[in-house]
């Protein structure tokens, strides 16, 4: 179990997090940032214990039904009263080299510096990914003025900050829970390959025949082995392949909805499902 040192004063960060039945994770979350300065909730249903929790660590919480990734956290973002602000999905909890990493710089608060790289690590199957895997890393820590996010980011949402700003690499890692098991991450692929082949024809992209082909493997290599999945055994040759079934469904459900419209069918009832979301997050 990690012990968080709780600093003297509030931490000068706002933490804002977008949230629906995250009750699972949640207490884990608040927990290492309970003293930093302001937490913001952007709520959009949830029906578990998540708001119960965020009221325990006073978080100002915000109903607002989703809204699609980008601007829902642009939502939250507009919230945060503090300098630097912190986004947190609701199945990420820092750990106690990030948590010191990320008071570090903020109380030095060099003005040539507008935000922080963390590196994410899932956990799968009740075991963390071996640290010698090539990490995804994000902008996640930055100054509030500095950075926002877009609306048309439906799916896969980054920071976008201003130019002109240097970007440091923080210690320590975020540890991702939401894709802890077979039937979630299956769930997740279902899910955010329909979110992201729609925001590509939304943008003109049409799928390509040659992809249909090469995505698979592709992917599966460079998650197994560029970035070292093969290290963490059988659980990362399963990630390997789960990612690479969701690039290869992105192009395959973009086919799909291509030869619906030129056939004139209908659409299947389960898409409709398929298209609700939880804001957790993304795969990789």
């Amino acid at each position: 179990m990690t012990h968080h040192l709780a600093s003297p004063s509030p931490v000068p960060i706002s933490v804002f997090l977008i949230t629906k039945n995250c009750g699972r994770w949640l207490d884990q979350v608040l927990a290492p940032v309970a003293d930093f300065a302001e937490i913001v909730v952007v709520d959009s249903g949830s029906t578990d214990e998540t708001l119960a929790i965020a009221a325990r660590y006073h978080a100002r919480i915000i109903h607002q039904d989703f809204l699609g990734y980008g601007e829902q956290k642009q939502v939250a973002l507009a919230q945060c009263t503090q300098p630097w602000v912190l986004n947190l999905d609701g199945d990420e909890v820092i750990d106690d080299e990030l948590r010191a990493g990320i008071i570090r710089l903020v109380t030095e608060d060099d003005s040539a510096v507008t935000g922080g790289l963390v590196r994410f690590r899932d956990w799968f199957i009740g075991v963390p990914a071996s640290k010698a895997t090539r990490a995804i890393t994000r902008v996640r820590l930055f100054r509030r003025e500095r950075g926002r996010f877009l609306s048309e980011q439906i799916v896969h949402e980054s920071i976008q900050l201003d130019p002109g700003g240097r970007i440091v690499t923080l210690p320590g890692w975020v540890e991702h829970f939401g894709v802890e098991s077979v039937s979630l991450r299956t769930e997740k692929i279902n899910r955010y390959s329909t979110m992201r082949a729609e925001l590509d024809a939304a943008r003109g992209k049409r799928h390509s025949a040659l992809k249909l082909v090469t995505i698979f493997p592709l992917r599966f290599l460079k998650n197994y082995l560029l970035r070292r999945a093969f290290l963490s055994g059988r659980r990362g040759l399963i990630q390997a392949m789960a990612s690479a079934y969701y690039s290869f469904l992105i192009e395959a459900k973009k086919f799909e909805a291509e030869e619906r419209a030129r056939l004139k069918l209908d659409q299947p009832t389960e898409a409709t499902t398929a298209s609700v979301p939880s804001p957790t997050k993304e795969l990789s």
